[in-house]
């Protein structure tokens, strides 16, 4: 009984098929519904945007749903997203070259903000000038854009690495080393300066002193990019949105960010930042040799890790670079 009752059902099923089919009519499946974007990032002003769109809803206005995945150990947060854990990061342009050796299949869809003093040299108090680095033990981590910056550094004083002693050490940890004795200066960024200046460390050297060397940028992977492009295009969409709510609401902002992210309210700030506007975008992802340009800031990123040994290939700018996604929001596109 059981074998003709399973036979009957399947002619049914069947019939009802064909006279659907016959009258013009279409079975609609409903589609699954895709997972959110999961989106790593560390602790650094210009990623803030991200709280607020979350928090404000402009992902979800936007039509997207987003998994921000906050840590301050950034390091922690490159290898989880070379490892596959993450759709996306936000990382300095310079750390890209330290993602793509391992995972050549990614892009760069959005310009975050440029470091304007937020990314530092800070040195024990008896340091009065970049000269007097001579000799002495630098604090950063090789292989990434701090190193770089600490070159262009030396460089711009008459000085070059040989001049110093670079010791590996990350930014997060730079406070810490500086104060024990360990190192008598150190590469970090905002708030970490803070750190290091209560403790008694001073700045020496900002990256306004090196205008458009440490843009900020974000990644996704090329699967990501290929099979779920309208929720990159929200999501781009509403981080516009993010920023124009923190410029129009500088003190509700903070505290919207220092309650989410449980920090304090005074590392919460701009002022050594340029938050990256679409305007400034759609200049940073044209191809050609001006500072503006994410072209030449990457190639330059590029010719040092191959220098230093960070990269054994040079790596294909004009592919790794996705303009399509700020070209949308194009005025008259």
């Amino acid at each position: 009984m059981k074998s003709r009752f399973l036979r009957f059902a399947s002619l049914f099923l069947l019939s009802l098929f064909l006279v659907t089919a016959c009258n013009g009519r279409t079975f609609i499946t409903s589609k699954p519904e895709l997972p959110p974007l999961r989106i790593a990032y560390n602790l650094w002003p210009g990623y803030f945007p991200m709280e607020i769109a979350s928090e404000q809803g402009f992902f979800a206005e936007q039509g997207v749903e987003v998994e921000p995945v906050y840590s301050e150990n950034y390091l922690g947060v490159v290898s989880d997203f070379s490892a596959g854990k993450y759709d996306g990061i936000i990382v300095t342009l310079g750390g890209v070259m330290s993602i793509i050796g391992k995972n050549p299949d990614i892009h760069i869809v959005l310009e975050t903000d440029q470091s304007a003093g937020a990314d530092t040299v800070v040195v024990q108090r008896d340091i009065k000038s970049v000269v007097d680095l001579k000799g002495k033990r630098l604090g950063v981590k090789l292989g990434d854009y701090g190193e770089l910056f600490v070159v262009k550094m030396l460089e711009s004083n008459g000085l070059t690495t040989d001049d110093v002693t670079l010791v590996d050490i990350e930014g997060e940890a730079i406070p810490a080393h500086i104060k024990s004795g360990d190192i008598q200066a150190g590469q970090t960024w905002y708030p970490y300066t803070l750190e290091a200046v209560k403790a008694g460390a001073q700045v020496l050297f900002t990256s306004k002193q090196t205008p458009r060397l440490i843009p900020n940028v974000i990644l996704f992977r090329s699967n990501v990019i290929r099979d779920r492009p309208g929720q990159i295009k929200a999501f781009v969409r509403a981080w516009f949105q993010a920023q124009d709510y923190w410029k129009a609401n500088p003190e509700a902002s903070k505290s919207l960010i220092a309650k989410r992210l449980k920090i304090k309210p005074e590392s919460v700030s701009t002022d050594n930042i340029q938050l990256s506007t679409l305007k400034e975008n759609l200049k940073a992802f044209t191809p050609d040799s001006t500072e503006e340009s994410l072209y030449h800031t990457a190639q330059l990123y590029a010719d040092f890790s191959i220098r230093t040994g960070g990269l054994t290939a040079a790596p294909d700018i004009q592919k790794l670079i996705d303009p399509s996604f700020v070209q949308q929001l194009q005025p008259g596109s």
